[in-house]
């Protein structure tokens, strides 16, 4: 009978890794996706960036041999020196799985290496996607925190986090109750003021992401302004033609330039509860041009020699400690990260 040991030879931490960054994941995870875009691997677990205040300061000119001379912009600029949050997750595969998946009527005594390792590779895939999936939600997550300006957490051992992005309140939009979308107001004109307000913080540069929670959306496609909106060719091919077109992430069309998503995806706590990922009345307008997702380099005496790996995953099997299993790890330090404190104009619209 082969030994399960004959087969982990075969699946290093950096076979595992790259088979765990080729998982794609079908979920309509519309913030990574379109925040996202943008990934920095550090290669340290602290992640270095800069936060611009205020507007961008034009550099100074001097004539040619008379270069001009040094200013401080520090004050414009905030240093951010973050360790990212460290999801680290397990699962375990045993051997009477792989007897399972083992071809139908042979005798687990009789399997071969090769029987194994086929059984073996199609548990790692199922133990990979499913730890893979909770980090990509996490990760969403944490997009939706950075939304509404601060990661807060805290889970049931006392594990914490908290990074304030420290938005001013010159990037809350407000409207009068009677102005609200299942009221008196008119969405459309609202979401272009918005926009202006978003333009005149951020040095003319226009928001090209506009997402409302699932009230908000409620309100917007029930507001008898939008009626003619939706109906208009642009925002009919936008619809068809998204890949986000399903689950709780709905493509509502482009306004003035910005994709304009409806967004009532969940999640369950820590407590079992059912939360949403952004405030399900309030309207978020940003750019994605402003926001970047950092991952903190993994230290693991597994990579090798420095034990450090600059990777979005990290993959590694070791035995268990009775020795009768294996425990599947995957690892991840994500961060959202913005340029700029005025990346984000929201409103409560209902």
């Amino acid at each position: 009978m082969a030994d399960l040991s004959e087969i982990l030879e075969i699946y290093s931490p950096f076979t595992l890794t790259e088979a765990v960054n080729l998982i794609k994941i079908d979920e309509p995870f519309v913030l990574t996706s379109r925040l996202g875009k943008n990934i920095y691997r550090a290669y340290d677990e602290v992640c270095v960036f800069e936060v611009e205040e205020g507007s961008y300061n034009l550099a100074p000119i001097g004539y040619p041999n008379d270069p001009p001379s040094e200013i401080n912009i520090s004050h414009k600029r905030r240093h951010y020196a973050v360790t990212p949050p460290q999801i680290f997750l397990k699962d375990r595969i045993t051997a009477s799985e792989i007897n399972q998946v083992r071809m139908a009527a042979q005798n687990p005594i009789n399997m071969t290496v090769q029987d194994k390792s086929t059984a073996f590779d199609s548990r790692i895939a199922i133990k990979q996607l499913g730890l893979k999936r909770m980090i990509e939600r996490r990760t969403e997550w944490l997009f939706g925190q950075a939304l509404n300006g601060k990661i807060d957490y805290k889970n049931s051992d006392g594990r914490e986090f908290v990074h304030d992005y420290n938005f001013p309140n010159s990037t809350i939009g407000s409207f009068a109750a009677a102005d609200y979308w299942d009221k008196a107001g008119n969405p459309l004109h609202q979401l272009r003021q918005l926009a202006k307000t978003f333009r005149s913080l951020n040095n003319q540069l226009a928001p090209d992401l506009i997402i409302m929670g699932s009230k908000a959306g409620d309100a917007f496609m029930n507001n008898e302004h939008i009626e003619a909106w939706l109906k208009s060719p642009g925002v009919q091919l936008f619809q068809s033609q998204n890949p986000l077109a399903r689950g709780e992430a709905q493509p509502l069309g482009i306004l003035e330039g910005a994709e304009v998503f409806e967004y009532s995806s969940t999640y369950d706590d820590d407590a079992g509860k059912t939360k949403t990922y952004i405030k399900d009345n309030y309207v978020y307008l940003t750019n994605s041009t402003l926001w970047r997702l950092f991952y903190g380099a993994i230290n693991d005496f597994s990579a090798g020699n420095p034990p450090l790996v600059a990777r979005e995953f990290f993959s590694k099997m070791v035995y268990s400690p009775d020795g009768k299993a294996l425990d599947i790890y995957v690892e991840s330090h994500p961060l959202p990260v913005i340029v700029s404190n005025l990346a984000v104009v929201k409103a409560q619209v209902c």
